[in-house]
């Protein structure tokens, strides 16, 4: 099943890591790069074809000259603004850091459609209730042996929950299923920040 790939350059590293959660949960699409400057991202995208990018207006606006020269580039953008305007510069695409996570998924959708592809992945599926409760605990940095206690399983079903909560986030590392549980309301970043050292 092909994905496009898409390139996220955004110097702040918690907005980097909120959108890449929810990017990832586009159908179709894998977040395959990330930049917070531009001199890595030049070198990278002159030897990338198709590549869909999403990059913050201070990026953008160090190194237009690369959209200029680039084709198609300009199509296959989607810049990051503070404006809230949501009005296209230059003939680009643009979203708002503000944005719900709805608002970005769809404008995404919108920027694969405008683009030649192969049918995606099917969508990921949503997280059961017992999988968000998991999640949580995970976030707040329980081991599997505590949730289980918590919850009244055994370990090995704690293991498999947690199997299928990264399979169907496509989420690996603990730090980035705590910012896709704080994007996605299933725990606060408050809570998190006051979970007590284990």
């Amino acid at each position: 099943m092909n994905r496009t790939g898409i390139i996220v350059a955004v110097e702040s590293y918690l907005l980097r890591k909120g959108l890449i959660t929810i990017l990832n949960r586009v159908p179709g699409i894998m977040v395959i790069r990330e930049f917070d400057s531009m001199a890595p991202l030049i070198k990278f995208m002159q030897n990338r074809g198709r590549d869909l990018l999403v990059i913050s207006q201070s990026l953008f606006d160090e190194s237009t000259e690369i959209f200029i020269s680039a084709g198609d580039l300009p199509e296959r953008t989607i810049l990051l603004t503070r404006d809230q305007t949501g009005k296209p510069k230059d003939g680009i695409r643009s979203m708002d850091t503000g944005d719900s996570k709805e608002i970005i998924m769809n404008k995404i959708r919108d920027l694969l459609d405008a683009q030649p592809h192969k049918p995606g992945e099917p969508e990921i599926s949503e997280l059961s209730p017992r999988e968000k409760t998991i999640l949580r605990l995970v976030s707040l940095g329980y081991t599997n042996k505590q949730i289980a206690e918590e919850l009244f399983l055994s370990a090995h079903t704690v293991i498999t929950h947690r199997k299928n909560i990264s399979h169907k986030l496509g989420i690996k590392s603990v730090s980035a299923l705590t910012v896709y549980a704080i994007v996605n309301n299933i725990i606060t970043i408050e809570e998190v920040n006051s979970k007590p050292v284990q």
